[in-house]
């Protein structure tokens, strides 16, 4: 897999470059850029851009509403999704451009405020917090996977590593995400298996039936390949495999 995510990056910034779709991801600071495929590939399929000064800032630190933006362009397959501008929502600390993503992500339920009525945007975003959005936005459910509660943290992580989502990456969940960090982490879910959730009837060995949740990797229909987020959001292919069902 390894060897095929460096691939397909050469080829998405290539494709998007030919093209004259993307942007170009060389930037004045690039000897900076410890994690350069991730942000070629995300500068190219327009989830994270660079300054108007030409750097890129790979340290500067990602606030909570510039997640925010990252995930609804991810989600939008790199366009400018069409959101209300005005939308109503709890929180009377946010305000300006980042209202419509932070208003969109909260309504999909890909993120939380930090109270009933604040949501601080301006707040630093965590390597637990991203993960948590990035991993409903692959389809995992926050309420049957304990997103929330006081175990929110160590479910988000053990899910996050299985994933592969911090691969490349030694974070903590508390630590702060830089916009190099950022990339990585993207380009890891970018590269992820979709989930979904169905119900099974099970019987016990005295006839008592239940009702059992079952996750497991979506298919792309008509095939046994799993579906990744790449190949749903920018039709971009990855390496057929088999479908598995997890618990």
């Amino acid at each position: 897999m390894k060897h095929w995510k460096r691939f397909l990056s050469v080829f998405i910034c290539l494709l998007f470059m030919l093209s004259a779709i993307g942007a170009s991801a060389t930037f004045s600071d690039q000897d900076q850029i410890q994690n350069t495929e991730a942000v070629d590939v995300c500068v190219s399929l327009n989830i994270i851009g660079g300054y108007p000064d030409g750097f890129y800032r790979p340290d500067g630190k990602v606030t909570r509403a510039q997640m925010c933006k990252m995930i609804c362009l991810l989600c939008n397959g790199g366009r400018e999704p069409a959101l209300d501008t005005t939308p109503s929502t709890s929180f009377i600390d946010i305000q300006g451009w980042a209202t419509p993503y932070i208003a969109a992500c909260y309504a999909q339920d890909i993120v939380s405020g930090v109270s009933e009525d604040r949501f601080h945007p301006d707040g630093h975003v965590t390597a637990a917090q991203a993960a948590k959005m990035l991993l409903v936005t692959l389809g995992y459910s926050t309420d049957y996977e304990g997103f929330t509660g006081a175990a929110w943290s160590t479910n988000v992580t053990i899910l996050a590593t299985q994933a592969k989502l911090f691969d490349g990456l030694n974070l903590s969940p508390t630590q702060v995400l830089t916009r190099d960090e950022a990339a990585q982490m993207i380009w890891n879910a970018l590269n992820a298996y979709e989930v979904t959730y169905t119900t099974q009837t099970v019987t016990d060995a005295n006839g008592q039936e239940s009702i059992k949740v079952v996750r497991e990797e979506k298919v792309i229909a008509g095939t046994t390949d799993k579906l990744t987020l790449i190949k749903d959001k920018y039709s971009i292919d990855t390496p057929p495999t088999e479908k598995k069902t997890q618990p």
